[in-house]
C-alpha cells in the first residue's frame, strides 16, 4: 500500500506570492537605504545657536569670512560681491556671517569669564560658492569674539566685535576732559 501525496497548485499560490512579495521587500530594502538618524550631542545643543539662512549660491571669490554688525559693513560686502540677494538686513536685531568658498554648518555659543561671548562658527570647504547666515543679536550680545573653525577644528580665521578700532566711542565735547586754566602770573 503505497500513499501518494498530491499537492494541489491553488494551494501553493499564496505561499509562491509571500515568497515573491519578501524577495522584492529585501531588494528594496538595499536599493533605498535611508543614512541613520544622528541625534546631536547633549553639549553641542545647550550651546547650538539656530541661525537663518540668507542665501547661499556659486561665486568665484577668494575664500573669506565676515562678521556683519552694522549697515555700513552690509553695504560694503553687498558692493562687493554683486550677486548677493536684497535681504532686509537689520543691524539692530541680527548679524550677518558671511563665508566665501565654504558652508556654515554650525554655530555655538561660550560664554567666558570676561564678560564676552566666544562664538565658534563651524564651517566645512564648498569651492566657488557661498552661504550667508544671520543669527540673532540678543542670543550673542555685543562684545563677541568670532571663530571661525574647519572640519579638524582648526581655527580659520578670528575676529573681535566690535573692532578694537571701530569700537572706541569718540569722545563727546561736553564729556572730554578740559586742560586746567594756568594760573595768571601775580603782578606788581
Amino acid at each position: 500500500m503505497h500513499r501518494f501525496f498530491v499537492i494541489e497548485a491553488r494551494r501553493l499560490l499564496p505561499l509562491l506570492f509571500l515568497l515573491v512579495l519578501l524577495v522584492s521587500l529585501s531588494i528594496y530594502d538595499n536599493f533605498f537605504r535611508e543614512q541613520p538618524v544622528v541625534a546631536p550631542d547633549e553639549s553641542e545643543s545647550k550651546t547650538a545657536v539656530s541661525f537663518v539662512t540668507a542665501d547661499r549660491g556659486e561665486l568665484s571669490a577668494p575664500t573669506s569670512f565676515e562678521v556683519i554688525a552694522t549697515m555700513e559693513g552690509w553695504t560694503r560686502l553687498r558692493k562687493d560681491n554683486s550677486a548677493l540677494p536684497d535681504y532686509p538686513f537689520n543691524p539692530a536685531y541680527e548679524y550677518a556671517v558671511s563665508a566665501t568658498n565654504s558652508e556654515i554648518q554650525s554655530v555655538q555659543v561660550y560664554p567666558q569669564e570676561d564678560g564676552t561671548v566666544q562664538v565658534q562658527v563651524r564651517v566645512t570647504e564648498e569651492p566657488f560658492s557661498y552661504h550667508l547666515v544671520t543669527v540673532e543679536r540678543e542670543k550673542l550680545g555685543e562684545q563677541t569674539s568670532w571663530l571661525f573653525l574647519d572640519e579638524k577644528d582648526q581655527i580659520i580665521r578670528e575676529l573681535r566685535l566690535p573692532d578694537e578700532e571701530d569700537g572706541a566711542a569718540p569722545e563727546d565735547a561736553s564729556t572730554a576732559e578740559q586742560p586746567e586754566p594756568k594760573a595768571e602770573p601775580e603782578g606788581d
